[in-house]
């Protein structure tokens, strides 16, 4: 399944919210919020990703390890690597990706 990053649009899909808070012709910069005990299931972006943690505890889980996110995080995803997400706590990041970025979900 591939599902486009919207341009200017909130949606849910997975029980996950983004929106899009600015875009130009090189990025686009979402903020996703989970509630507790959420989780966004194994997906990954067409471009690199950069993730900062605003709120909450989550962890990403990749096919060879686990990365724990607490609030002040940052980390960068590289593009086309396969991860998901799992939140405990009321859980808010922004996510930068290229201009053309995709979301795709296995």
């Amino acid at each position: 399944m591939n599902f486009g990053l919207k341009i200017n649009h909130a949606f849910k899909y997975y029980k996950m919210e983004m929106e899009e808070l600015f875009s130009n012709n090189h990025y686009k910069v979402m903020e996703v919020s989970l509630n507790p005990n959420e989780s966004i299931p194994r997906h990954k972006a067409t471009s690199d990703a950069f993730i900062i943690v605003k709120e909450g505890i989550g962890k990403l889980i990749f096919e060879d390890r686990e990365v724990n996110l607490l609030q002040g995080t940052t980390m960068l995803i590289p593009g086309n690597k396969e991860h998901k997400l799992e939140v405990k706590d009321k859980f808010k990041a922004c996510i930068v990706f290229a201009s053309g970025a995709n979301i795709v979900f296995a």
